[in-house]
């Protein structure tokens, strides 16, 4: 892995965050997913393409973006005000170069290692006190395998641990060199559905290569500990009896110990709005059946469990 770019899009980095990984962290989210997800919280992240994202209640109302786009993308409209023709739009984003309101700006930035570190470093003494460090997120990570490498590395050699947050969709020797690092203290690895058809459905893709890569690091011993399952759960997509038990039978063969629940929300349907687009809406478990997902883990699985994002 010597090829690394330069830099990469970064859709945004959040300190202080305490639900990506042990500890305290910076969570470094970066922009490209090989998965369509319809439920994504983070939508902008898909596409690795730089994007144009609206901030409306931002907006002043000064036209100014009317008159400088060259395509002539941006027009005004008395009820519903900046309006973007994502047909013509070519993405130059002179429109959000001169947004003095930051009501149109580009979804991410491009960031280099050091530019990453610079902001990770401020916070190394949380990081030490709490048993944090930085967790590497998306998009996906594996999409960006040669960066990701090399900023594991970099990051080792500065005394930061690292989280690695991934779909688990992407090439397994990378993979795996990346997970075996001894600054990689966490892999949280997530299971959109077990059932191969659900997912095509649901992520646009198979889950095969996902599955034949669990199962590569829940083999390794050198790996196997740090694994941490992330299930979405989304009602009547993958919250069924039939895939919760096929679930839990393949954690329970492969040795999986920590499941994290993340109940469905709808936080992605305004930002995918604000990149162009429309993204369904669906609805998370009642809490009865969270408890009855959560119980199942816990008490047949001995799994340690944990329910996040609730809203």
């Amino acid at each position: 892995m010597s090829n690394a770019p330069e830099s990469v899009l970064v859709g945004s980095l959040q300190k202080f965050s305490v639900e990506d990984g042990p500890g305290i962290r910076t969570t470094i989210f970066l922009k490209g997913c090989p998965l369509r997800c319809k439920w994504c919280h983070n939508p902008e992240l898909i596409d690795p393409q730089q994007q144009l994202i609206q901030s409306p209640n931002n907006c002043i109302g000064c036209g100014h973006c009317v008159k400088v786009c060259p395509q002539g993308a941006v027009t005004m409209n008395p009820e519903e005000g900046v309006v973007i023709d994502r047909a013509k739009c070519d993405r130059c984003l002179k429109c959000a170069d001169e947004c003095y309101a930051q009501a149109l700006r580009p979804v991410a930035k491009p960031m280099t290692i050091d530019d990453i570190l610079r902001i990770g470093l401020q916070d190394k003494g949380f990081y030490d006190n709490t048993g944090g460090g930085i967790t590497v997120s998306g998009g996906e990570i594996l999409l960006h395998a040669d960066f990701v490498n090399k900023l594991i590395d970099e990051a080792g050699k500065q005394g930061i641990h690292v989280c690695m947050d991934t779909c688990g969709f992407g090439d397994s020797q990378a993979f795996m060199e990346m997970a075996l690092k001894e600054n990689v203290t966490d892999i949280l690895y997530d299971m959109k559905a077990i059932d191969d058809d659900v997912h095509r459905e649901y992520t646009g893709v198979s889950n095969q290569l996902i599955l034949d890569n669990l199962r590569m690091l829940a083999a390794d011993a050198r790996t196997a500990d740090k694994l941490t399952m992330r299930m979405p759960l989304i009602k009547g997509v993958n919250d069924s009896d039939d895939i919760i038990r096929r679930t839990g039978e393949l954690y329970r063969e492969i040795g999986v110990k920590r499941v994290n629940l993340l109940p469905y929300h709808s936080l992605g349907i305004s930002k995918k709005r604000n990149v162009g687009g429309a993204q369904e809406e669906f609805e998370q478990p009642t809490e009865e059946r969270l408890t009855e997902i959560e119980n199942y883990f816990k008490n047949e699985l001995n799994l340690k469990v944990e329910i996040l994002g609730r809203v």
